[in-house]
C-alpha cells in the first residue's frame, strides 16, 4: 500500500477508484473523483509526462557542423568540377575525383567518431531534427558561413563562370573563420580538416586564383622554430636543384620555387627569434644530384618530403589558430610547387588517407 505523508491528500488505491467506477458509471465523474488525488501524488496522466526509457540524447562532436559542411560542399565542388567537362588529366577534372574522394572520406570518418548515419548523409540536422535539404546545404556554421568573411582571392562576384567560378568555390571554404572552426574539431581529425582545407587552397591558385592569407598571430615562437627545422632543409636541397638545372624552363621553375621557399624561412625566422637555432652548414641529400634530370628528382622528393611534414605539422598547434592558419597555408603553398614539378595532386595533401 503505498505510503501516506501527512499534509498530502491520501492517494487512491485501486479498490477506490474501481468502486468509484461501479457507483456513478461515467468514466468522466471517475476521472474526477481521482484527478485531483493522484496529482497530490505526483502521478501526472497529462501528455507533457516525461517519457520513461529510450536512449539518451546524442551529444554532437565538438566541430560537428563544420566538418559535415566540409563534407557536403565537397560534393558541391565535385560536381561543379566535373560539370566544366575536358580532358580526364585536365585541371578540372582531376579536381572532381579529389572532391569525391574527400567526401567518401570525411564520411567514414565521421561514422568512425559516432555521427549517425542520418546526420552524416544530410538526412538529419547536427541536433536531431529532420531536414528536407540536399546534402549542398549545410549546417549554420561551417565553409558556407565563412565565405563572406574568408580570405580574399582574385575572383569577383558576379557572373564569373568556368574554371575562375571553381576557383571562387574553392577559396569559399577559406579565411580565418574557418581556421577558427578547424581549431576547434577534435584533435583525432584536425590533420585530415587541415590538410582538407590546404587542398582547396592549393586548388583556387592552381586554377588562377591564389589566396591572400590575413597575418597570423602567434604566442608562442619555439612552434616556429620547429616549423623552421624542415623549410631550411628543403631551402638547401632546392639550392642544389638549382645549380644543377643551369638552362631552360627547370631552372627557371627551381630558381622561382626557391625564393618561395626562402621567403618561408624569413617568415620562420622572424616568428621564431631567439628561439631559432643556426642553420647547418649543409643538409644530407638523399642520392647524388649531378645531373638536370637528377635535379628534377630531387625536387619532387624534397617537395614530398614537406608535405609530409607540414601535414604532421597540423597536429602541433595545439589548436592555437594562428599557427594552425600559417601552416595551413604552407601547406596549400607547397601542394602548388610540388603540382608545378610533377607530384600528383591528392585529396589530403602531406597525408594517406584511408582506404
Amino acid at each position: 500500500m503505498p505510503e501516506h505523508r501527512p499534509g498530502t491528500p491520501s492517494c487512491p488505491t485501486r479498490r477506490d477508484v474501481l468502486a468509484a467506477g461501479a457507483r456513478f458509471g461515467t468514466v468522466a465523474l471517475v476521472s474526477a473523483l481521482v484527478s485531483a488525488p493522484l496529482a497530490a501524488c505526483g502521478i501526472r496522466l497529462e501528455g507533457d509526462a516525461p517519457r520513461g526509457g529510450g536512449a539518451p540524447e546524442r551529444r554532437p562532436l565538438r566541430g560537428e557542423p563544420f566538418l559535415l559542411a566540409l563534407r557536403r560542399h565537397s560534393l558541391d565542388l565535385a560536381a561543379e568540377a566535373k560539370a566544366l567537362g575536358g580532358p580526364a588529366k585536365a585541371l578540372p577534372a582531376r579536381l572532381a575525383v579529389l572532391h569525391t574522394r574527400q567526401a567518401e572520406v570525411l564520411r567514414t570518418e565521421l561514422l568512425r567518431l559516432g555521427v549517425p548515419v542520418s546526420v552524416v548523409d544530410g538526412a538529419e540536422e547536427p541536433d536531431g531534427t529532420a531536414t528536407t535539404t540536399s546534402p549542398s546545404a549545410g549546417p549554420s556554421s561551417g565553409p558556407s558561413s565563412t565565405q563572406s568573411s574568408g580570405a580574399s582571392s582574385g575572383a569577383t562576384a558576379g557572373a564569373v563562370t568556368g574554371p575562375q567560378a571553381l576557383a571562387a568555390s574553392e577559396a569559399g571554404d577559406l579565411g580565418p573563420a574557418a581556421i577558427t572552426d578547424l581549431a576547434g574539431v577534435p584533435a583525432e581529425v584536425l590533420p585530415l580538416a587541415g590538410a582538407l582545407l590546404a587542398q582547396r587552397a592549393a586548388a583556387a591558385a592552381l586554377l588562377g586564383t591564389p589566396t591572400t592569407w590575413p597575418e597570423p598571430k602567434w604566442s608562442e615562437p619555439s612552434l616556429a622554430a620547429s616549423y623552421l627545422q624542415s623549410t631550411r632543409a628543403a631551402v638547401y636541397g632546392f639550392q642544389v636543384v638549382a645549380a644543377q638545372s643551369p638552362t631552360g624552363a627547370q631552372r627557371t621553375l627551381a630558381r622561382t620555387t626557391l625564393a618561395v621557399l626562402e621567403a618561408r624561412q624569413g617568415r620562420q625566422e622572424a616568428l621564431a627569434g631567439p628561439a631559432a637555432a643556426p642553420p647547418p652548414l649543409a643538409y644530407p641529400l638523399p642520392y647524388p644530384v649531378a645531373t638536370p634530370a637528377a635535379a628534377r628528382k630531387l625536387a619532387a622528393h624534397l617537395l614530398t618530403e614537406l608535405l609530409a611534414t607540414g601535414a604532421r605539422d597540423l597536429g602541433s598547434t595545439g589548436g592555437e589558430a594562428g599557427p594552425l592558419g600559417a601552416v595551413v597555408q604552407w601547406l596549400a603553398d607547397t601542394e602548388v610547387l610540388a603540382s608545378r614539378w610533377g607530384v600528383a595532386l591528392t585529396p589530403f595533401p602531406g597525408l594517406v588517407a584511408p582506404a
